[in-house]
């Protein structure tokens, strides 16, 4: 009788948990917004179909860290972007190229960063989600933002800070639209700001929506900022914002944030999960994994991946 009892309590708990775990990314969102592409970080290491690493030094001159790829760990669910204090090779030193990038052979700091550029690009209209916790200490430089493609150089190109944070403002988040002024070189920024509590404390979850009128960043499902799509018309007719972009996920020490403190480190940037939804088009299975969407009547023939 105890092992029956045992054996239907066992199963009974089963059963509840069932739902947890299959637990991850709606497939359709309020708004007709449904499932295309996402990563839940349910594995072991780094999905090499959805995500490069950035390596070596790469960006933001007067910042200490080079990007590694010891620094970009996946586990319990999450990925984890790490941050040490420890005098690092880059992987980019170049004595004979003259690029300063090239011409740093060592960094007193190690940190991760991914992209899904040249992986998976994000278009029209579209909403990026992202949960994730910022790490805490002094000169850490945490962003979520994204860059657009197209024949245009930065800033022309167009870039979107879902989230930058420097540690000498806990309770500030800033979110910033940049594209070139009158399609020029010359950075034309429209900046908001949210102040949370200390954002280090909690997961938060940070968006970034667009359609062919505006580009909007929500917080924790509160709209934070806009910027109309038609602002960034260039005198050529082109617009940068109109074009595909690809995320790149970071944590830069030093630069715009202050002088770090070495004895506070290792510190760590965890996001839970990424997920992009667009209208029509394809849908995706649980697991993030790109599925067939429904089949349409006339079948179009298919263009191939670049």
């Amino acid at each position: 009788m105890k092992k029956q009892t045992n054996w239907m309590i066992s199963l009974l708990l089963g059963v509840l948990a069932a739902p947890l775990a299959l637990a991850g990314a709606p497939e359709s969102l309020p708004g007709g917004w449904r499932l295309n592409w996402a990563d839940e970080f349910n594995g072991s290491k780094l999905n090499p179909e959805k995500w490069q690493h950035e390596l070596g030094v790469i960006r933001n001159q007067d910042a200490v860290q080079t990007y590694t790829r010891d620094c970009v760990k996946v586990r319990n669910g999450k990925l984890i972007l790490i941050s040490r204090a420890k005098e690092t090779k880059n992987s980019n030193y170049n004595p004979g190229k003259k690029h300063w990038t090239h011409q740093r052979k060592t960094m007193p700091y190690a940190s991760g960063s991914v992209t899904t550029r040249d992986v998976k690009h994000f278009e029209c209209p579209g909403r990026l989600e992202i949960r994730a916790r910022i790490p805490k200490a002094k000169g850490v430089w945490p962003a979520l933002w994204t860059m657009h493609v197209n024949q245009y150089g930065w800033p022309a190109n167009g870039e979107i800070d879902i989230l930058e944070h420097i540690s000498q403002e806990p309770e500030t988040c800033y979110s910033i639209f940049r594209w070139g002024a009158n399609g020029s070189n010359r950075e034309h920024k429209v900046i908001r700001t949210t102040r949370i509590p200390d954002y280090s404390k909690d997961f938060h979850t940070y968006v970034l929506e667009w359609d062919e009128e505006a580009m909007r960043i929500l917080i924790d499902d509160k709209e934070v900022g806009r910027v109309r799509i038609e602002e960034a018309n260039y005198p050529d007719g082109n617009n940068p914002l109109r074009t595909p972009c690809y995320l790149i996920m970071n944590t830069a020490i030093d630069g715009w944030a202050e002088a770090p403190d070495a004895s506070q480190y290792p510190v760590q940037f965890e996001i839970d999960y990424v997920r992009y939804y667009t209208k029509g088009g394809k849908t995706a299975d649980k697991t993030g994994n790109d599925t067939p969407g429904p089949a349409k009547k006339k079948k179009k023939k298919r263009r191939k991946k670049k």
